[in-house]
């Protein structure tokens, strides 16, 4: 009888990020400098106008919004994009949105997010891209629900938000 021993190798942060770094400068390299950095500046400009949409469609509930920074690595490069918290007045986190990049397959980026209950993805993506099968009505951010037969809904309204921000938190407006 043989016995088979699985070694598992378990990265910390510090090790894990200079890997992954190296492995995605690699793709980088391979991409010409301005479009990478077309691409990347378009990616923050449409994050931020979200960050704005949201602090207007929230302006009149009683939440906190804060703002922060995260680094992220993916094939356009190591870079720094903005963090909006939601919380409740006495500090409980509703929901963390967190850019995780502009190199989405089927989008033009992409941004997580979390709450205490579930994880949503809310992608970017085009009316004119052929290559999706959803609906989607115009250019813009749609939260993709993991159950594939719903079609994305388009965040384009208050509505759609706080509808969002319960299905990762569970909070009730």
């Amino acid at each position: 009888m043989v016995n088979n021993i699985i070694i598992l190798s378990v990265l910390s942060q510090e090790q894990y990020l200079p890997h992954n770094e190296a492995i995605m400068s690699n793709a980088v390299a391979e991409q010409q400098p301005e479009v990478v950095e077309d691409k990347k500046q378009i990616y923050l400009q449409r994050v931020n106008q979200l960050y704005t949409d949201i602090r207007d469609w929230l302006q009149d509930e009683p939440l906190v919004l804060e703002n922060g920074e995260i680094d992220i690595i993916e094939a356009l490069g190591h870079y720094k994009v903005p963090l909006l918290s939601i919380k409740t007045p006495e500090g409980e986190v509703l929901a963390d949105f967190r850019p995780t990049g502009a190199s989405v397959l089927l989008a033009e980026g992409a941004i997580d997010v979390e709450g205490w209950l579930d994880r949503e993805y809310v992608l970017y993506m085009l009316k004119s891209d052929p290559q999706t099968f959803f609906k989607i009505e115009a250019d813009g951010w749609y939260w993709q629900e993991q159950r594939l037969e719903k079609d994305p809904h388009f965040i384009n309204n208050k509505t759609t938000l706080l509808q969002l921000i319960t299905y990762v938190s569970d909070y009730e407006f």
